[in-house]
């Protein structure tokens, strides 16, 4: 077979745009993780945490929800949310170290809140005062982790945003991380040497793994993540991490597009009216999707940065 020819000047692997094929060891010295429930920090980025906390970091996990779901009692929510921040403080200790406290706001309740979300956020940032925040990304699908991604984004526009920055160590970054949707990365952690530390810390959270087998969908994650890394990894986290001063100019819809998905399975088609829009919806939306799953942003200023550029998104419950 003739050997693949490559015009002058192009790159022969253009992937390289859009996917890491190198990993990155990230250094901070005060952490902040911002998690919406109990184990979002350890799934999303535990490894990575173990790793900065061997070579010395200092890490604060907020937890902004009570994780308690549906309960209707106050004192049970209560009780709930108090497990469940135990849980987040084995799991820490099992990592390596660290402090977690909780908001015990009410869980899939932060989207209608969202002033509250934002002023927790910016009170976080001042107390820390950390190098390097990791927050839920945008496109995820659970509504509370889309929530606070919003509300962080909606702490930088304008004058406020500019001093937040200035209040903050010089190089100060955000890395977004990934739990119930994957994001598209512009950086990949090796956590292969952690990876075990990682399991013992996501086994920490009895209350969670009883429904549902997060250690196990963690774990494929972290393997799918090695696609791009040499054959010696065995264990990736992706993060897609931008400097704090980037952000009061930043176009979301942008980082949208950037980080992977944001439209519901119907979106994709042209919009159309009547009872052919309904043929066509009926015909190739499957049942399974149901409503749109990516609301509209709720944070003040985040929706207003949104709707001068002509979002189409709009909320569901």
């Amino acid at each position: 077979m003739p050997a693949l020819r490559v015009p002058a000047g192009s790159d022969p692997f253009p992937e390289r745009r859009l996917l890491p094929y190198e990993a990155t060891c990230l250094e901070a010295r005060r952490v902040l993780v911002v998690a919406p429930h109990a184990d979002d920090e350890t799934l999303g980025c535990g490894g990575t945490l173990a790793g900065l906390l061997a070579r010395g970091a200092r890490l604060d996990v907020l937890l902004v929800t009570d994780g308690a779901a549906d309960e209707p009692d106050p004192t049970r929510r209560r009780e709930i949310g108090e497990a469940r921040l135990a849980e987040t403080r084995e799991a820490l200790r099992r990592l390596g170290g660290g402090d977690a406290s909780c908001v015990f706001l009410p869980d899939r309740g932060l989207s209608s809140r969202p002033e509250e979300v934002i002023g927790v956020l910016r009170s976080a940032l001042v107390e820390t005062l950390p190098d390097l925040v990791f927050v839920p990304s945008p496109v995820e699908v659970h509504p509370d982790h889309r929530a606070v991604a919003e509300a962080f984004l909606s702490l930088w526009p304008g004058p406020s945003g500019r001093g937040l920055v200035a209040a903050l160590p010089e190089a100060s970054r955000v890395a977004f991380y990934e739990v119930s949707q994957p994001i598209r990365p512009n950086v990949l952690v090796d956590v292969s040497l952690h990876a075990a530390v990682k399991e013992a810390a996501v086994g920490a959270f009895a209350s969670q793994l009883s429904a549902r087998a997060y250690d196990s969908f963690a774990r494929g994650l972290g393997a799918y993540r090695c696609m791009t890394l040499p054959v010696t990894a065995t264990s990736a986290e992706a993060l897609f991490v931008l400097p704090v001063s980037a952000l009061p100019g930043l176009d979301p819809s942008r980082l949208l597009s950037a980080l992977g998905p944001t439209l519901g399975a119907e979106e994709v088609l042209p919009e159309e009216t009547g009872s052919r829009r309904t043929e066509r919806s009926e015909r190739y939306v499957p049942a399974s999707c149901g409503r749109r799953t990516v609301p509209r942003c709720s944070g003040k200023r985040w929706r207003a940065s949104r709707s001068r550029r002509g979002s189409s998104s709009r909320s569901s419950s």
